[in-house]
C-alpha cells in the first residue's frame, strides 16, 4: 500500500474528528490536536439583548464559532433567528463555512467579501454608505480592532461584542502531543488562523522542537493575513489556501501533488 502524505493541524475539540474525516476522504494521514479551547462569555447573552433592543442594521459573524456560541448563549432565552427576521437585520458572514453555518440556523446572508479577513471587510463597507447605520459584531474576544476603528471612522454606529474568549491550553496539558508530533514527521503542517500559529511557535520554542518539525515539513496557510504572521517570523510558506474552508485548502495540497 502506498504511503500517504502526512499533515498535521491543529484545531478546536469540537472540529478535530470532522477534520480527520476529511483528511481521510482526500488520501492524508492525519494527526492532531487543539491549541486552545473556546470559552463562552458569561454576559454575552446581556450584551446581544441590549444591542438588538438599540435596533441593528447589520449583524457580523467572522467564523463559524461565532455563529454557533452566538446561537447557543440564545437558545431558549433570546430568539435571534425571529429577531433578525423582524427587524430586517442583515447579515454578513467572513467565509462560505461561516455563511453554510448560518443557513443552518435558517438565517440568509446578505453581505460576504470577497476576500475572508478584515481588509475584506474594510472593502465592502466602503462601498455602501454605513454613516448612521447600527453595525453588530458577535465574535471572538481575540478579533481584530482595526476594522471597528475604520466602521467608526465612516461614522457607523458599532458594537463589537466578544461572544467567548480563548483559553491557551497549558503546556503541561500538550507538551506529550508535542513530542509525538515530533516523532510523526509531519509532509504539511497547516495553520487555520494567525492565532493558531502564534500559540503553536510559542510552545515549540519553549519545547526547543520548532526546526526538527519544520525541517521537512511544508507550511501551509488558509488566506493571506495568517501567511503573512507567518512570514513575520521568518518562515517560509509553501502554500497559501484562498479558500477558507479545510477541505478547499486539502483539495489544494492535492491537486499541487
Amino acid at each position: 500500500m502506498q504511503n500517504r502524505n502526512k499533515i498535521a493541524v491543529f484545531r478546536p475539540e469540537n472540529v478535530l474528528k470532522k477534520t480527520k474525516e476529511i483528511a481521510d476522504r482526500y488520501g492524508f494521514d492525519f494527526f492532531g490536536f487543539p491549541l486552545f479551547e473556546l470559552v463562552v462569555r458569561k454576559d454575552a447573552l446581556a450584551d446581544i439583548e441590549a444591542a438588538f433592543a438599540e435596533c441593528v442594521d447589520i449583524a457580523v459573524f467572522t467564523s463559524i464559532n461565532g455563529v454557533k456560541k452566538a446561537f447557543g448563549i440564545c437558545n431558549g432565552k433570546f430568539d435571534l433567528k425571529k429577531k433578525f427576521r423582524d427587524d430586517n437585520v442583515a447579515v454578513c458572514a467572513i467565509g462560505p463555512a461561516t455563511k453554510a453555518e448560518l443557513a443552518n440556523k435558517g438565517l440568509h446572508v446578505h453581505i460576504m467579501p470577497a476576500e475572508y479577513s478584515s481588509d475584506g471587510l474594510k472593502s465592502v463597507f466602503d462601498a455602501i454608505e454605513v454613516k448612521g447605520t447600527r453595525i453588530v459584531f458577535l465574535r471572538s474576544s481575540e478579533g481584530g480592532k482595526d476594522i471597528i476603528t475604520f466602521l467608526d471612522a465612516k461614522g457607523a454606529l458599532v458594537t463589537d461584542i466578544a461572544i467567548y474568549s480563548v483559553r491557551e491550553i497549558a503546556l503541561a496539558e500538550c507538551e506529550e502531543l508535542f513530542n509525538e508530533l515530533v516523532w510523526y514527521g509531519p509532509d504539511y503542517v497547516i495553520f487555520t488562523s494567525s492565532l493558531t500559529f502564534r500559540i503553536f511557535l510559542k510552545r515549540t520554542k519553549e519545547l526547543n522542537i520548532t526546526e526538527k518539525i519544520f525541517e521537512n515539513a511544508e507550511i501551509v496557510a488558509i488566506g493571506d493575513p495568517t501567511a503573512e504572521t507567518i512570514k513575520e517570523e521568518g518562515l517560509n510558506v509553501d502554500l497559501v489556501a484562498q479558500k477558507s474552508t479545510i477541505e478547499e485548502l486539502l483539495k489544494e495540497i492535492r491537486e499541487v501533488l
